[in-house]
């Protein structure tokens, strides 16, 4: 490579600054570099006279001008920068639960942030855009029994659906979802708790409850958190034929605590629940539509308080006439009521203080005209499952889910990827959302 060609003067200035930049280069990595404008002190009088004639004392001509590092080198050894405590668990907290298992290997405090209860609750509460919450499947076809889960997000938006199938996991039925923990049962008598992206279970003991049993008994259940010994239970209610009573039935209640490990018998009351209808937690309080007499329509919403385990009855909106099939549901952590009538339209109402009966309000009205119909002209709605951002509403109609939207009166069906046909046969669908809360560890007594 060719050097540039410099006068006498030029040349007399560029050893000046090379002189200057020898003096001023840091000998330590760390020592901070002075400002471009510092001067450095003359040596001597004479010194200041040389430079201001252009002239160099012959001590300090050199021929070899030496390369200065590149400025990135300066850093090369300084600590990387560092965040408080706090912000690093605020940013984690906002990640889904695979990648925070995943970066339990960058250091000894992250790892501990999975069993941390403070993170646990405060990753549970950060999902500004629902993308931890998913939909577990039951699959309803005769041929093949399996549970498939996806994320909610995709379900309203992606074309295809990915899904994740849990071959695994046994079930008779989803009892519902609460902070990441899915209550299923696998028989009458029989319970578990898991989570599905912890992939950790819990078998819940046996009540042995000794009370005669028949082919008219049948048992239904709730799952939810009691807020106020941060304890999760399950309730489970034993319907026996009894003459006795208006409806013919009574209900023997009966709760588990995962705080205690153990069952116990609360209460009884004279009505009876719906088969296979599970309690839907809000406001720590488990709710389910019961029967009063003969007649299937004149349902009553009864509310069993988790801390107190006292029962109360529920106000319900005003229908109006025509009224028929109804079904409870939750959304966006409020109660909710589907109530159709006939195969016409179907009224969505959401109680917005609960346990007040003039909060209750008419969310949506969804018309049957226009609904894909898949098997005969029986089928209803169901409650909703989740509502998004646009307004655009996830239920069941039937075996499938669909998603309405109010505002253009349209249904749509999402499309899953998945390789049986039989997953396009729901029988039931749970939301819920990815947490690091596992039933084997939490709660447990000291």
């Amino acid at each position: 490579m060719l050097s540039p060609v410099c006068d006498s003067d030029s040349t007399t200035k560029c050893r000046e600054m090379e002189n200057q930049n020898q003096e001023s280069f840091p000998s330590q990595p760390n020592q901070q570099l002075s400002s471009p404008t510092h001067e450095l002190p003359p040596n001597s009088s004479n010194e200041q006279t040389q430079k201001r004639n252009g002239t160099e004392s012959p001590q300090h001509e050199s021929h070899d001008v030496p390369v200065q590092p590149p400025k990135s080198s300066r850093n090369a050894n300084l600590p990387p920068p560092s965040f408080p405590q706090e912000i690093v668990v605020e940013i984690l907290s906002y990640l889904p639960v695979k990648s925070l298992l995943r970066f339990t290997c960058v250091s000894k405090s992250w790892k501990t942030l999975k069993s941390d209860p403070f993170f646990i609750k405060k990753h549970l509460k950060t999902d500004p855009n629902f993308s931890k919450k998913r939909v577990l499947i039951d699959s309803g076809s005769a041929q093949i029994r399996g549970i498939i889960s996806c994320s909610l997000k995709a379900i309203f938006d992606d074309p295809i659906v990915t899904n994740t199938t849990y071959d695994d996991l046994s079930y008779e039925w989803f009892v519902g979802s609460c902070n990441g923990l899915i209550c299923i049962a696998i028989k009458q008598d029989g319970v578990i708790l898991v989570n599905p992206t912890l992939r950790v279970c819990k078998m819940l003991p046996d009540f042995g409850f000794k009370k005669s049993w028949n082919w008219d008994c049948y048992t239904v259940y709730g799952f939810g958190f009691d807020a106020s010994v941060d304890d999760y239970k399950v309730v489970r209610i034993r319907c026996y034929p009894n003459k006795a009573f208006e409806d013919g039935y009574e209900s023997v209640v009966e709760v588990f605590s995962l705080r205690t490990n153990c069952w116990r018998m609360i209460l009884e009351f004279p009505f009876r629940i719906p088969f296979r209808t599970a309690g839907k937690h809000v406001n720590g309080s488990l709710n389910w539509p019961v029967f009063r007499g003969q007649d299937e329509f004149s349902h009553t919403i009864i509310s069993l308080d988790l801390a107190e385990e006292t029962c109360k009855e529920v106000p319900q909106p005003c229908y109006g006439d025509g009224a028929s099939e109804r079904s409870l549901g939750v959304l966006d952590g409020c109660l909710c009521v589907l109530c159709n009538y006939e195969r016409l339209y179907a009224d969505v109402w959401v109680m917005k203080e609960y346990g007040k009966r003039e909060s209750w309000t008419k969310l949506v009205t969804i018309t049957y005209m226009g609904v894909p119909v898949y098997r005969d002209n029986h089928e209803y709605f169901a409650a909703p499952l989740f509502v998004s951002r646009t307004g655009e509403i996830l239920l069941q109609f039937g075996m499938k889910l669909i998603l309405y939207n109010p505002k253009w009166e349209e249904f749509r069906t999402p499309a899953f990827r998945t390789l049986s046909e039989a997953f396009y046969f729901i029988n039931r669908a749970v939301v819920y959302e990815e947490s690091l809360v596992s039933p084997t560890g939490v709660n447990q007594p000291s």
